[in-house]
Formats: C-alpha cells, structure tokens, sequence
C-alpha cells in the first residue's frame, strides 16, 4: 500500500470499514511511514476531538490511536490463525479418511 492509497482510507481506517487485510496493509504502512502517520493523527484528532471536547472528555490521541493500530493487527493475526486451524483439521480429516479407508 503506497501513501495516496493510505490517505484516501483514513476515513474508512477512523470509521472501522477497512476489511481485514487491507486493515493490516494499512498499519503497516502508516507504522512505517511518518508522514502518514501524521495524516492519520490529525485525522484522528479532528473526528475524536471534536466529539469529546463537546462532551467534556479527556482526549489524549496519541495513545489511544496506537491502541487501535494495535488491535487491528491483533485482530488480523488471530483471523491467519483461525485460517490456518481450520486447514490444519481439515488436512487431518482427510488424513483420517484415507488411512481408515487402507
């Protein structure tokens, strides 16, 4: 994923549409790259800002924006896992049928 394909799901990444994988392309990125990053802060600040200065809240961004990075890949990483669980039985299954049917 290159910048100008970052910057234009900013808006999908803040509002939680982006699907698995291209969630997990987009916290790679904006990990590695500090102008998107701070595009993403920015971001960030405006939408969650706004809203809680209206509601009188504590905001402190950085923090909880790199909570967010981090669920994403966590998330990801426990759906590959999944994947890979079930294909692992599904390999044993058919191991099972072809040996019981010798």
């Amino acid at each position: 994923m290159d910048c100008k394909e970052v910057q234009r799901c900013i808006h999908l990444f803040l509002k939680d549409e982006l699907d698995g994988a291209t969630a997990q392309k987009f916290v790679e990125h904006v990990r590695s790259c500090s102008e998107c990053m701070e595009e993403l802060t920015i971001e960030y600040l405006l939408l969650e800002g706004i809203n809680r200065l209206e509601n009188a809240d504590d905001i402190d961004v950085q923090s909880e924006l790199e909570e967010k990075l981090d669920r994403i890949l966590k998330r990801r990483k426990i759906q590959m896992q999944f994947k890979a669980g079930l294909f692992l039985a599904a390999y044993l299954l058919l191991c099972i049928f072809l040996l019981g049917g010798v």
